[in-house]
């Protein structure tokens, strides 16, 4: 007998909590004949996966969290960062120790102070950190 098994996981954030976040997973073994044809197998682990995945969503859901269907941004590896998310105090704490540092006046440094969102500051803070601030 051919067993497949799967897992699917998501760590998201804590709704109202920052700098916090939660695990959310499932898993699960399915038993495929040993007959089957590698159509067959592929099937049954695709619908194995969703099944995964539904649940995974489901739980989000039921803890208050946002599940992807809903959240443009879901699997983009970046810690939730969107372009809409509004600059946190630690990214402008950063951005203003940098360029304190690095001695950034006028016109670049009016530009990094308005910063606004937190895609914007990962940039900016990318951008400070290799020692090449962009100008504009």
């Amino acid at each position: 007998m051919i067993k497949l098994t799967g897992s699917v996981s998501r760590k998201v954030p804590v709704p109202g909590v920052e700098y916090s976040s939660q695990s959310v997973g499932a898993g699960m073994e399915v038993e495929v004949g040993n007959n089957a044809t590698p159509e067959e197998i592929k099937k049954k682990f695709r619908n194995l996966y969703r099944v995964l995945e539904e649940s995974v969503e489901k739980q989000i859901e039921a803890n208050g969290g946002v599940p992807a269907e809903k959240n443009r941004y879901h699997g983009s590896g970046n810690g939730g960062n969107s372009e809409e998310d509004p600059i946190t105090s630690n990214q402008k704490k950063l951005i203003e120790k940098l360029m304190a540092e690095r001695e950034i006046y006028g016109r670049e440094r009016k530009r990094l102070l308005s910063t606004k969102t937190k895609d914007q500051a990962s940039k900016a803070i990318k951008t400070l950190l290799n020692g090449n601030p962009q100008r504009r």
